[in-house]
C-alpha cells in the first residue's frame, strides 16, 4: 500500500474510532428518557401503581428530602386534582430555587424558596383553589371549603442566601407534587387514592422517648425496629407500591397519629415491626405476629389472614420457630386500625439466640425480607 493510501487509511480510522467512543458515552435511549419519559405524578419514573401520568423534561434529583419542580402545563395540572395552590412567578425572584417536602404525619406541605436576595413571598401571593373556587390571604378557619387549615411563612438567611418557608396545613390529607409552568408554581394536591393503586403504612413501632423493650446489654427496641424498616424501604422502594413510614428517625409518635395515618389512607395494609421479650430464663424465642378479630372496612383481608401470611414468611428467611399467630384485642393500634393490620414481632431480645441476628445487619435484612415477601403476598 502507497504511503499516501496509508495516511488515509489511518485518519480513516482514526474518525471511527472517535464515532465509536462518543456513541458508547452519548446513548439516543438517554434523550428518549431524558426528553420524554413518562412520569408518575409525583415525578418519578413511571410505574403500574400511577393512575395519571405527565412527562418531564429532566429526571432531578432530590435535595435534603425535597422534591425540584416536575415541568408541566396547567391542563395537566387540573386534570390531576381541582385542588391546589398557585404561586405567580413574579412573586418568586427569577432563578429562585424552589422545594417541596410532604410532611404527611403532620398533615402539612412545606415549600422552601432559596434565592440571592430579600424578595419575600406574600400571603396574598398565595391562591388557594378547591373544586372552582379560590382562596387567598389570611386563612379562616370556619371557611370548611377552604382546603387550608393554617399558613405560615418564615424567612431567614444563611451564607448571603435568603430562605422562605411556606408552612401550609390541610383539611384533608393529600398527595402533594410541585409543578412549574410558565407563569406560576402549583401544588397539585390529590387524594392519594386517586393516584395510587396500592397503599401501605410501615410502622417502626415506638421511637423517641418511648424506647420499647431492651436486651440484658442495654440495646433499645425502638432502634431495632428502625433498622429493620430501613433495610424494608430499600426492597419497597424498588416497588409500585406507594408506601408511607410513620417514622424514619428517632422521633416519638403518638398511637393515634400513626393509626390515623393509614385510616385516612384507606390504606390496604398496615404492619408495625417490634422487637419482643420475656421476664423469665430468656428461654423463648422465636416469631411472632399478632392481630385484632375487628373486621377491616372495604377489604376482603382480614387480620388474622395478613398476620398467618407474614408469620410464614419472616420466620422462614430467618430460619426460627414460628410462636404463633396471637389474638390480641387489647392493643391500642389493633383496636383502632380499620384497615388490614399485623404487629410483627422478629425475635426475642432477652433471647441470647434470636438477640445475635436482631443485631446484626445480616438478621435485620432477613427479617425485612421476610416482611418484604409477606407484603407481596397479602398484596397478590
Amino acid at each position: 500500500m502507497k504511503e499516501k493510501e496509508w495516511q488515509g487509511f489511518a485518519v480513516q480510522s482514526v474518525l471511527l474510532l472517535a464515532v465509536v467512543l462518543a456513541l458508547s458515552v452519548f446513548h439516543p435511549g438517554d434523550i428518549i428518557r431524558d426528553n420524554g419519559t413518562k412520569v408518575m405524578a409525583d415525578g418519578t419514573a413511571v410505574l403500574n401503581n400511577s393512575k395519571k401520568v405527565t412527562k418531564q423534561a429532566s429526571q432531578k434529583k432530590k435535595v435534603s428530602g425535597y422534591e425540584l419542580p416536575v415541568k408541566t402545563d396547567k391542563a395537566h395540572i387540573t386534570a390531576r386534582s381541582s385542588t391546589y395552590i398557585k404561586i405567580p412567578k413574579p412573586a418568586v425572584q427569577t432563578g429562585a430555587a424552589v422545594y417541596l417536602k410532604d410532611e404527611y404525619m403532620e398533615q402539612c406541605v412545606r415549600l422552601v424558596i432559596e434565592n440571592k436576595s430579600g424578595k419575600k413571598l406574600k400571603k396574598e401571593d398565595i391562591a388557594r383553589y378547591n373544586n372552582g373556587r379560590k382562596y387567598k390571604g389570611k386563612v379562616n378557619k370556619k371557611n370548611k371549603k377552604d382546603i387550608a387549615e393554617s399558613m405560615c411563612i418564615r424567612y431567614s438567611v444563611k451564607k448571603n442566601t435568603y430562605r422562605t418557608e411556606l408552612e401550609l396545613k390541610t383539611k384533608h390529607l393529600y398527595a402533594p407534587v410541585l409543578y412549574e409552568t410558565d407563569k406560576a408554581y402549583f401544588i397539585s394536591l390529590a387524594k392519594p387514592r386517586d393516584v395510587y393503586d396500592k397503599i401501605i403504612v410501615v410502622d417502626a413501632g415506638h421511637g423517641g422517648s418511648d424506647e420499647g423493650t431492651s436486651s440484658a446489654y442495654g440495646h433499645q427496641e425502638k432502634d431495632y425496629n428502625l433498622l429493620v424498616l430501613k433495610e424494608l424501604k430499600q426492597m419497597l422502594d424498588k416497588t409500585d407500591i406507594k408506601v408511607y413510614y410513620t417514622r424514619l428517625s428517632d422521633k416519638k409518635i403518638t398511637k393515634p397519629a400513626r393509626t390515623e395515618l393509614a385510616n385516612k389512607l384507606e390504606a390496604d395494609l398496615f404492619i408495625s415491626i417490634h422487637c419482643n421479650s420475656e421476664d423469665g430464663d430468656g428461654s423463648a424465642y422465636g416469631v411472632e405476629t399478632l392481630y385484632s378479630k375487628r373486621k377491616p372496612l372495604n377489604s376482603k383481608l382480614d387480620n388474622k389472614k395478613l398476620s398467618k401470611i407474614l408469620l410464614n414468611n419472616v420466620a422462614e428467611e430467618l430460619g426460627n420457630k414460628k410462636r404463633g399467630v396471637i389474638r390480641r384485642e387489647g392493643l391500642y393500634l389493633m383496636h383502632h386500625l380499620e384497615v388490614p393490620a399485623s404487629i410483627v414481632e422478629v425475635g426475642y431480645m432477652s433471647n441470647k439466640s434470636d438477640l445475635k441476628y436482631i443485631l446484626k445487619k445480616s438478621g435485620q435484612k432477613k427479617a425485612a425480607r421476610g416482611i418484604y415477601k409477606g407484603i407481596m403476598e397479602a398484596l397478590g
